[in-house]
């Protein structure tokens, strides 16, 4: 297998220039102890072998070893040469093994970088089915909000994020895929007026006349509902504003508002919180999109994560 790898030489120094291919070539000749031998395994011609063992060592300038009858045997310049033509064997050798491991995408690294929302609902179960599919696969989830993600894509492999980004902000060689359309509800006590005079769904005035929980001013869920807010022409103060669902749910549930967040973010409470649809009949929604390299530029394990993300999973 090593005759089948052409590598450059590397110039170490303006005298010296060894080919990593001749050590190569060398170390499978000191396992033989045999020119023959070595030249039948490597495929190759027996004088191919002999000019390289003569290449190198003239680059070496001492002899590297003596032959005894059919065999040979290393002086003591060559057994120097060995350990280290051996370390040049066994680092291409898995080199080989993890180009081979890439190739059937079970190594590697995905770098994620993906708003909380799409964190903390969305992502587990990709990343799940992913690794149960590719069980060597390493995957490495950051958490920021939609223009941090964009303005850093370049560190990650792919990027989810929260509503529209613009052409402009795209950067050159990146797509922005739509993914998933998700809705975003109000979370309410369950014991809130407005659970028994809103049964099903409220109405966009609802942030006009209750205090109201709202996300950071980066977040995509606030930005959605903001939009919404301005096409109805209602006027809201922001009062609290917090980072992440989870203080949206602990603010509501001590009582200091009404929050809103992906329809999502209730579907394991049991008690003390539940959520009403907004703005009948249609509800509020927000498009969560992928920002991608561009098929070409993309790792076997992007391109095998983005296919699990054309099919809807068990969260659904």
């Amino acid at each position: 297998m090593v005759g089948k790898f052409s590598l450059f030489s590397y110039s170490y120094s303006r005298e010296l220039a060894l080919n990593p291919n001749h050590l190569l070539t060398f170390a499978v000749v000191a396992r033989f102890n045999s020119i023959t031998q070595a030249a039948k395994f490597l495929n190759l011609g027996q004088p191919a072998v002999s000019g390289q063992l003569k290449l190198l060592q003239g680059e070496v300038g001492e002899p590297l070893y003596e032959r005894k009858g059919h065999k040979i045997e290393l002086t003591s310049a060559g057994k120097g040469l060995l350990e280290h033509a051996l370390k040049v064997q066994r680092e291409l050798e898995q080199a080989i093994e993890y180009t081979r491991n890439l190739q059937d995408i079970s190594a590697g690294v995905l770098r994620i970088g993906a708003t909380m929302t799409i964190t903390n609902y969305f992502l587990p179960y990709y990343v799940a089915r992913l690794q149960h599919d590719n069980p060597g696969v390493q995957v490495y989830m950051e958490t920021a909000d939609t223009r941090e993600i964009v303005s850093n894509i370049h560190n990650y492999d792919l990027g989810f994020v929260e509503g529209a980004v613009s052409s402009q902000q795209m950067p050159f060689n990146y797509q922005l895929i739509p993914w998933l359309t998700d809705e975003i509800v109000m979370i309410l006590p369950d014991n809130h007026p407005l659970c028994f005079q809103y049964p099903d769904a409220v109405p966009l005035d609802v942030f006009e006349t209750h205090q109201i929980i709202w996300r950071e001013p980066g977040s995509g869920a606030r930005q959605a509902v903001e939009t919404a807010l301005n096409q109805a022409n209602i006027k809201t103060d922001v009062k609290i504003a917090v980072t992440g669902v989870t203080g949206i749910k602990e603010c509501v549930r001590a009582g200091l508002g009404l929050g809103f967040a992906s329809v999502k973010a209730l579907r394991h409470e049991s008690t003390g919180l539940v959520s009403r649809r907004i703005a009948p009949p249609v509800g509020l929604l927000w498009q969560l999109n992928i920002v991608a390299p561009l098929s070409e530029h993309q790792s076997r394990v992007s391109q095998a994560f983005l296919a699990l993300c054309d099919f809807p999973l068990e969260y659904e």
